[in-house]
């Protein structure tokens, strides 16, 4: 098809060049007149035998209407040769068929460029979006079902999953029980609303007991960001009145959800997450009270001055060992060097608080390695004489103090795993706890 295209824009430029053109000198040659050369080449699409066959069969004249006629009403001269012109005439037609279906389909596509799968699942998502009831209109109508994340897709394609269900669509019991279980970690927490319910619970008539205002500085130090508190109140109906106030009405005062929840503030009290918790929130107020007390007290301050000469002079910056302990919510640093000794970083301690040093040489709190696992007691009286290094705190060491267990108090040793230790008295004949 090319070939003819080709042979079409020769016969095409031959035509204009007159009888300069080969071929028609080739048929002047055979004794037909220029005119009557040119229109048969041109009725022929330039094919020169095809021309000489035309004049032949039309004695030597051939007009320039004859090639439209011929074409439109697709009548030859009875001795052309059908076949051929025939098969020329649908090479020409498919031709101009294939270019004129190329042309439109590139139009098309210009105006209307191909969607790709992921724009489908985009303009999908986009229309349920918009529609916001699950399913969409037009192209969102033929989204598949995956994408319509709703519980009925999810039983059809996953009939085994079991969606949890919140808490707070759990019954009332459970929302109970399971706020306050979370709530073990947070004593001063627990012992509010059990003051509080107890005084609603003796007293439901009056409203004074059945309000909680949100803004003192109680409740904010106490139950504000405890985990499970403020659901553990919605679940015995207390209600928003206002952004800081909870109201239980008297009509809402319901006897079993208050007995079930002042029975499940009990259970909770006797974990052994809340006694730990209470004991730190104890341990931190008494260390609170020791370093005030140092400051206000000539005694106390006389015995803080001879714990700070018998400790050792401070390594410049970039020497020795640092000394990290951990006292409740604040952290102490000092550097001391690898052969001073345990006694010297309780004469440290005892320099921020006399009584400091006495609980812990009394065992009422512990001195503990952070660097170990798992967290045991330091046995500060059989390791008082040796050095930073031996137990374990070399180059660095993190220690902190917290209350004792009873155990631990009595003067019991410690016989379980030790945990990995650093220092030159790790192996198990070397220290003793």
């Amino acid at each position: 098809m090319f070939r003819k295209l080709k042979g079409r824009l020769t016969s095409a430029a031959n035509s204009v060049m007159g009888s300069e053109d080969p071929k028609v000198q080739r048929l002047t040659a055979l004794g037909f007149d220029a005119e009557s050369a040119k229109n048969a080449l041109i009725a022929c699409n330039g094919d020169a035998d095809r021309a000489a066959e035309l004049l032949l069969a039309q004695g030597g004249a051939v007009h320039s209407s004859s090639s439209s006629s011929t074409r439109g009403n697709n009548s030859q001269p009875s001795n052309q040769p059908t076949p051929q012109r025939s098969t020329a005439d649908a090479e020409d037609a498919a031709l101009q068929r294939v270019m004129q279906e190329s042309l439109l389909l590139a139009e098309e596509q210009r105006k209307n460029p191909p969607r790709t799968a992921a724009v489908v699942k985009a303009g999908a998502a986009a229309a349920l979006r918009a529609n916001g009831t699950g399913t969409g209109t037009g192209a969102s109508s033929t989204v598949p079902p995956p994408l319509l994340t709703t519980s009925a897709a999810l039983a059809r394609h996953h009939p085994d999953v079991k969606i949890i269900a919140k808490l707070a669509d759990k019954p009332r019991e459970e929302q109970i029980l399971r706020c306050a279980d979370r709530m073990k970690i947070s004593p001063a927490a627990v012992d509010t609303l059990y003051k509080a319910l107890m005084a609603v619970q003796q007293n439901p008539d009056n409203s004074k007991f059945r309000r909680i205002d949100q803004t003192t500085a109680g409740y904010q130090r106490s139950v504000q960001g405890a985990p499970g508190a403020q659901d553990l109140l919605h679940a015995m109906n207390y209600r928003s009145t206002d952004p800081n106030i909870l109201v239980l009405e008297r009509s809402q005062v319901d006897p079993a959800l208050l007995y079930l929840g002042i029975s499940a503030l009990e259970q909770t009290k006797e974990t052994p997450e809340y006694k730990q918790a209470k004991r730190r929130t104890a341990f931190g107020k008494t260390l609170s009270d020791i370093q005030t007390l140092s400051d206000s007290s000539v005694t106390q301050a006389i015995r803080r001055a001879e714990f700070i000469q018998k400790c050792p002079t401070e390594p410049p910056e970039g020497r020795g060992a640092l000394m990290q302990i951990v006292m409740a919510d604040t952290t102490v640093r000092r550097r001391f060097d690898g052969d001073d000794q345990l006694r010297d970083v309780l004469h440290w301690l005892g320099g921020h608080g006399a009584a400091i040093f006495d609980k812990i040489t009394s065992r009422e709190w512990s001195l503990v390695d952070l660097n170990r696992y798992p967290v045991i007691p330091i046995d500060c009286h059989a390791n008082q004489d040796n050095t930073l290094q031996y137990i374990g705190c070399w180059p660095s060491g993190r220690l902190e103090i917290v209350p004792s267990t009873e155990e631990w108090m009595q003067g019991a040793a410690h016989n379980g795993e030790r945990g990995s230790s650093r220092g030159l008295g790790s192996a198990p004949h070397d220290v003793i706890f």
